[in-house]
Parts: structure tokens; sequence; C-alpha cells
């Protein structure tokens, strides 16, 4: 049964409400001291666009995400900020609209609505806070376009993918990688269960605007240095996770930062109960991309892991549709510590070490172990309730 429409509304306002709590309560960074910042790379683009600056002088792979620094020069407020906050804002409540009709096309119970959003609004590295430590981004409105795009799929609504496909590439370019997992996931499904389920040639098409407004882009706003290709990219973060076997251990504590034990429950019942199902299928799929982009697409591993909560969360929600409250709020109990509720994100601008030991990818060992102790003790609730873990369905 579908929950009332009513409460998208409750939602939104609550969305709404913690943006401008923030907004207030957490200090946003000091760009102007804190150099290595993505946020810099946006602010080049965006003074560009209002003319600020007469060339484009943006690094790679930044500059070709202009989208949403475009749009926040429209607005042209005189302070870079604001702007930003308001697409964010605007990017923040299109996201939970989006999530909200997934959730209700999948028939998910209130439990998980509250669940989710509240994950997504109180995690410290969810849309809200880490975008009102860090408001100059591109991230926020990817929250709204994966949401959109597996809406669409799960309804058969191919043809908006010639829309939608170049317009999220224009925002970040990993969305051609979701592209190539669909039309490779699309054309077995279609071989294996002969029932068309997937428009090819909409998949395809999509796939093929995502590719030239990328090409476009590369040549219209091209990078300070030689383009070094997202491949080359790729391979290079797997070099160094070989070379550095630590960089694995980091990793999976930042996934488990990102998602808590759920994540790891998840990962259990998919090895143990491997079925074909669609729906799940596609959602394991771009799951698994998010968390190999969390060691292979850059160093900030925890971020980039939790870029994918449409997918990891969606999922997590399916897998475990019909677990039975007691494991479920256990869950949820041993996640809280993740989300640092209390807290505010330090400046690393002036505290450097204190920041870094908030992401497992840049923190001290001690913190690491830390964190590793409370994954033990995570992994033991979740095999203390495996049974109920293995048999919801």
């Amino acid at each position: 049964m579908r929950i009332p429409q009513y409460w998208l509304y409750i939602f939104l306002l609550a969305t709404a409400g913690l943006f401008f709590f923030y907004q207030q309560n957490q200090p946003a960074l000091s760009y102007d001291f804190a150099p290595q910042f993505d946020g810099n790379d946006y602010r080049a683009i965006h003074d560009y666009f209002v003319g600020n600056i007469p060339e484009y002088e943006v690094s790679f792979p930044f500059h070709s995400r202009i989208l949403i620094p475009w749009l926040a020069a429209q607005l042209n407020t005189g302070n870079i900020i604001s702007d930003f906050q308001w697409i964010n804002l605007g990017f923040s409540l299109l996201s939970v609209f989006m999530l909200f009709q997934l959730w209700r096309t999948l028939g998910f119970e209130l439990k998980w609505f509250v669940i989710g959003f509240g994950w997504l609004l109180f995690h410290w590295t969810g849309m809200i806070r880490l975008n009102a430590f860090d408001p100059i981004t591109v991230d926020v409105p990817l929250f709204f376009f994966q949401a959109l795009f597996i809406w669409l799929i799960f309804k058969r609504k191919f043809a908006w993918l010639l829309v939608l496909a170049p317009l999220a590439t224009l925002q970040k370019e990993s969305f051609i990688a979701l592209l190539v997992i669909l039309a490779a996931y699309g054309w077995y499904h279609n071989r294996r269960e002969q029932d068309a389920y997937f428009d090819l040639k909409w998949i395809f098409g999509g796939l093929a605007l995502s590719i030239l407004i990328k090409v476009l882009v590369n040549y219209y706003f091209q990078p300070l240095e030689q383009i070094k290709g997202a491949i080359i990219t790729l391979l290079y973060h797997a070099k160094e996770a070989l070379l550095h076997p630590f960089e694995l251990v980091r990793w999976i504590i930042a996934a488990f930062v990102a998602f808590g034990p759920l994540l790891l429950a998840g990962i259990f019942r998919v090895v143990k109960r491997p079925y074909y199902d669609n729906r799940r299928n596609l959602l394991i799929l771009f799951s698994g991309l998010y968390l190999a982009f969390g060691i292979l697409a850059g160093g900030d591993m925890t971020r980039i892991i939790y870029l994918g909560f449409p997918f990891i969360a969606t999922w997590l929600m399916y897998e475990f549709r019909e677990l039975n409250s007691k494991t479920l709020w256990l869950m949820v109990c041993l996640s809280l510590p993740m989300t640092l509720l209390i807290k505010t994100i330090p400046d690393p601008a002036f505290e450097w070490e204190r920041w870094q030991n908030w992401y497992p990818e840049f923190a001290s060992v001690e913190t690491i172990a830390y964190f590793g102790i409370y994954l033990v003790i995570c992994i033991t609730a979740v095999t203390w309730h495996r049974k109920a873990l293995s048999q919801s369905a």
C-alpha cells in the first residue's frame, strides 16, 4: 500500500527547514585558504560565466561540469556562495520529490521513507550538511538526476533519456558510466528473458548524446592541462590502491561510514541469496558502480560513495523491505554514530588534522582503528541477526 501523498509535503518542509538551519549553524568552508578544494574550480567557472574573468582556466575534470556553475551565474546575486546555495536548495527539494516518487513506486512502507530521508538529511556527508559546509559544489543535483534516472527505467519511459542523459552529463560526466551499464545490462536482459523490457534504441541514443555533449564541452571549454581522460584517471587510482593496500582498508571503512551496518548486511545477503530480479539487479549494479568509484574516481572516498545514495539506499530498502522492525531498528541504532549528528564539520583551512579525522580516507591510523573496532562490533550484530536478514524478501 502506497503511503499518502501528503507525506511528500512533510518531507519537503523538513528539507527546507534543515537546509536553512544548517546554513546558519554549519560554517562554510574558507575557500580562499583551502585552494585544494573542488569549489575553487567551480568558482572559476562561475566567475567566467558572470564575466569576472576573461579566460576559461579550469582544471580537469572539473572543466566540463558547467551546468550548475552556469545556473548559479544566472542568479548573480553578487555573492557566489548565495548563488550556489539557492541552486542547492532548489535541487535538494527536487531530490526529495523524486526520491519520494521512486520509493512510492516501489511500494515501500512509511518507516523506510523516514529512515531514508533521515539518513539523507542528517548524515554529515549527506545532501544538506556537507553542502552547507561546502556550498560551491555541483554534487547536489546528482541526487535528483539519479533518482529520476532509475525511476524512468522502472517506469520504462526510456525516451526521456534523450533529455536527461545529456543534461546530467553537463552536471557530471559520471552519468555516462551509468548509461554504459544500463545499455549492457539491457542488451543482456532482453536476450536472456526475451521480453523486450528495455527499449535499447532510446538507451543507446541517450548514451550517444551524452558522449557527444561531453566531446563538445571538452572542445569549447578546454581544461588547463592536457586532458587525461576518465579511463586513465580510473586506472591511476586502481594502481595507487594496489601499490598502497591500506587504501583498501580506508575504502571499506569509508563505505561503512557512508551507509552503516545495513550495507554490510546487504552485501552479505546478495552473496548468500543470488536470484534474478530486474529491479534488484539494476540497483545492485548501479550501487556497485558507486562503491567502485569510491576507490577509483578520486581521493575523497566517503563523499563519492555517498553520492550513490539514490541507488545504494534504494537497493538496501528493496533488499530488506520485509525486514522485521526489531532487526531494522537495531541497524538504525548502530548506524547513528556514523551521522556525527551533534557536531559541526571543522574548517580544514584552520583545523586541517581535525577535519581529516572525519574522513576515513584521510584519517590517522588510530582513527581508522577506532572505526575498525566499531565495524567489527556491527559485523557481530549482523551475524547474530543473520537469520532475520537472510529470510527477509
